[in-house]
């Protein structure tokens, strides 16, 4: 039987824990699955990609994904965007333990 999480506030079931076991709100999963299936992407593409409305979203794309490396602060995964050679292009990095 498969363990199901339910919202604490409104009790509504949440998607499963597949990104490092931390729940993201919808945007920010959106923004993590993004750069985890294209590595190298900078915040341009991402702000392209998640916000197709036109409008300059790339401080948004910066901020999100520094909270997101605040809720996988506890998790040997984070977004770096800061590889030598790579400064700007963004990644999913799983630290090894």
């Amino acid at each position: 039987m498969s363990e199901k999480c339910l919202c604490p506030c409104c009790g509504q079931p949440l998607p499963p824990r597949q990104r490092a076991g931390v729940w993201l709100p919808a945007k920010k999963a959106e923004i993590f699955d993004f750069i985890n299936k294209h590595p190298g992407v900078t915040a341009e593409g991402i702000a392209a990609q998640c916000y197709p409305d036109g409008e300059d979203k790339i401080n948004l794309v910066r901020s999100h994904i520094h909270q997101i490396n605040c809720m996988l602060a506890a998790t040997d995964t984070r977004i770096s965007g800061n590889e030598p050679k790579s400064r700007g292009e963004y990644q999913v990095i799983r630290e090894e333990a």
